[in-house]
């Protein structure tokens, strides 16, 4: 399989050693889901945010005037836009966690008021919401507790729409890549045969930081093809998703050769 994909990549028609021709893109959002909070500051309360298309279902978790917890459920937080989702806040009712068997007829959900989320970015954000007569408002970011770590082997690389000389194209790199992650530095390597069928290189090093479950590595890059220099830039990977089988991210730079590149970088676990 690995053979073939090389070859397919060899044939592929040179900013990166790969260049593809232009055609058009689909923008993907960003996905939201994760633990939100207030800051350091306002510490005990959060939002927790699973975020499936174009809907939210948000969990929030505060308490009454007399100290004790409360949650409050947006399940049908709906997007008005790509960065905005509003809908209906739930206080809902049950069963009592101890019985057995749980009776599911004692359910109830009663609106108690709206939810509105607007993130300004992908880590950053405000929350507004009001049960009964009380509104609240308050600035949000993503909430992290354990830092990931990208290391391994993939097959994978960059995909990206690029600007070099004043044309547009779409650029791959593409094959067997290694990932060395250790506290905050990362270096990802692809090792990938460019179109001329030359055994090439590119090597993007830098500094790894989190916000919530969401990473972030900026830094240079330098490529070769064969003996030959080419490519040397900078680079960032933002709103990086390390999964069981991969890891995905955002991938922008430039270089001598390209005033911009824009797509994404990741990859597919390997076996090996």
């Amino acid at each position: 399989m690995l053979t073939s994909l090389r070859n397919f990549a060899a044939a592929a028609a040179l900013a990166f050693g790969f260049a593809l021709p232009a055609s058009a893109t689909t923008t993907l959002g960003t996905d939201f889901t994760d633990l939100w909070w207030g800051g350091g500051t306002e510490n005990g309360w959060g939002l927790n945010i699973i975020h499936q298309n174009s809907i939210i279902f948000a969990t929030l978790y505060v308490y009454n005037q007399d100290g004790t917890p409360r949650f409050y459920s947006g399940s049908e937080t709906r997007a008005t836009s790509s960065t905005s989702f509003s809908g209906p806040l739930y206080d809902t009712r049950g069963t009592y966690f101890g019985t057995v068997p749980y009776n599911a007829g004692a359910f109830t959900a009663a609106q108690v008021g709206t939810i509105t989320l607007t993130f300004s970015g992908a880590n950053t954000g405000t929350l507004q919401y009001n049960v009964g007569g009380v509104t609240v408002t308050k600035s949000i970011t993503r909430f992290g507790f354990g830092g990931n770590n990208l290391s391994g082997n993939y097959l994978g690389g960059v995909t990206a729409s690029s600007t070099c000389g004043g044309t547009n194209q779409l650029t791959l790199i593409f094959d067997t890549l290694q990932v060395s992650h250790s506290g905050s530095s990362v270096t990802m390597t692809v090792n990938f045969f460019n179109n001329n069928a030359v055994a090439s290189r590119c090597v993007f090093t830098g500094t790894y930081s989190q916000q919530g479950s969401l990473g972030t590595v900026q830094g240079n890059y330098n490529c070769t093809f064969g003996t030959t220099q080419g490519n040397q830039g900078t680079f960032t990977v933002s709103e990086i998703h390390p999964q069981q089988s991969g890891f995905t991210g955002r991938f922008v730079g430039s270089d001598q050769f390209c005033s911009s590149h824009s797509g994404w970088f990741g990859g597919v676990r390997d076996v090996i």
